[in-house]
């Protein structure tokens, strides 16, 4: 039983490691390190993931802050953002390990998982048990 929980326990470990803590965090930062450099409003981004606005604005000043992300000044509206590769050996291994486990259905079910969980209030996570739990 123990040994079912280790790739769980693993993704848990990455994706602290690197501090995200939401799904919506995980969507902008693989696109934009699947896409490199991105010249856009967050809002546009927003639309191409499937967020609305706010989300999106906040997970990329919180990907900011942790490093993982840098953007430009605001020109004409756009801002240039980019991925940026992790120069710590612990968070660069994360980050990778992630990204390769993102490339699979399987993987991104995992992850989603994960995340999914995080984002859960106490009183959802409750009604959920208790449903499990009715079965």
């Amino acid at each position: 039983m123990a040994q079912d929980n280790q790739p769980d326990l693993q993704v848990e470990g990455w994706l602290k490691t690197l501090g995200i803590e939401s799904l919506c965090q995980w969507d902008v930062l693989v696109f934009l390190h699947d896409h490199e450099i991105s010249l856009f409003g967050a809002e546009h981004l927003a639309r191409l993931l499937g967020y609305a606005s706010a989300p999106v604005v906040g997970a990329l000043e919180f990907l900011q802050i942790l490093r993982l992300v840098k953007r430009s000044r605001v020109s004409q509206g756009v801002r240039l953002y980019r991925f940026i590769a992790q120069s710590d050996p612990q968070r660069c291994d994360a980050s990778e390990r992630l990204f390769a486990l993102a490339a699979s259905r399987a993987g991104r079910v995992v992850l989603s998982r994960k995340l999914r969980a995080g984002n859960r209030t106490p009183r959802l996570q409750w009604r959920e048990s208790r449903r499990g739990s009715e079965i």
